[in-house]
């Protein structure tokens, strides 16, 4: 009997240790980033932060589509650190810290089945460098290309179409077959050939037909400038100007060519269905990377 009441008393405490209820989680809620820039050289403030990335005294804890609820299986104090995040080159499946914001860094209290309200902060890095089209000034800083039929104009109206200030647009009807334009700077010939090391191009864009953002580039054995696509931008809209922000991963394209010398952009449209009305408005193009 005693040996009895000492089984039930062991299996007894093993049910409380197996249905010991799960600790409510704490959670922060995070609609967006709050981005600023820390002078006028960076440009335009435009962001088009997707996700945050989470880390709990350093330790990835998640990559949350924001705006988010986050669940945090800590409770007390603890440090907490939030990193932009972005859809690289547009894509979802392609997600990554943006490496040229700044993370958001704090100390938090983290109380079970309660919710933190946070809105973190975020700017660019230092020692950046920043190659800067907002179409503002009178004369632009692409080229035409000489097989070009259309150049990029600077509007300033109707202003319901633009996104802040003026913008540039290539417009193409049915006598317009191909259109390219062309950067023509020494300082992209610093472009890295590393996947690892980062370079974007950063721009807003809206446009109702395809064009292709590209690389041109050049060696001591190709006496002209050769191109590679980088992407191919589908249309923001049919009727209605739409404006997106993308950020677009130079490397992707450069780090084919290790042997170049010389880098630029091009921006290319074809009309192959000689359609008429093409719009293609850009405003706020940057070209960032560390110096």
């Amino acid at each position: 009997m005693k040996r009895f009441f000492i089984i039930l008393l062991i299996f007894n405490f093993s049910c409380q240790i197996i249905d010991q209820p799960e600790k409510a989680p704490s959670f922060i809620s995070i609609d967006n980033f709050q981005f600023s820039i820390s002078n006028n050289n960076q440009g335009s403030n435009s962001e088009k932060i997707s996700d945050a990335w989470i880390y709990i005294n350093g330790n990835l804890e998640g990559v949350y589509d924001l705006p988010a609820r986050i669940p945090l299986h800590y409770e007390g104090v603890h440090e907490l650190s939030i990193y932009p995040g972005i859809k690289r080159n547009g894509i979802s499946a392609d997600r990554k810290k943006y490496p040229f914001y700044t993370p958001f860094d704090t100390t938090i209290n983290l109380i079970p089945d309660s919710i933190l309200t946070l809105t973190p902060k975020t700017e660019y890095e230092e020692q950046l460098y920043f190659w800067i089209e907002n179409f503002e000034d009178p004369q632009h800083k692409f080229e035409t290309h000489t097989t070009s039929q259309v150049d990029i104009n600077i509007i300033e109206s109707p202003l319901n179409e633009l996104f802040e200030g003026d913008a540039g647009m290539i417009s193409m009807d049915s006598a317009d077959y191909f259109c390219e334009i062309r950067t023509n700077e020494l300082d992209f010939n610093s472009f890295p050939k590393n996947l690892n090391i980062p370079a974007y191009i950063e721009m807003n864009y809206a446009n109702n037909y395809p064009f292709t953002i590209g690389i041109l580039h050049k060696d001591a054995s190709l006496p002209s400038y050769q191109k590679f696509p980088l992407i191919t931008l589908i249309p923001t809209y049919e009727n209605e100007v739409v404006w997106n922000k993308t950020y677009l991963f130079i490397p992707d394209a450069t780090n084919f060519f290790t042997s170049a010398t010389e880098f630029d952009l091009y921006i290319s449209a074809r009309n192959e269905n000689f359609e008429n009305d093409i719009k293609i408005l850009l405003d706020n193009f940057k070209v960032i990377f560390r110096q």
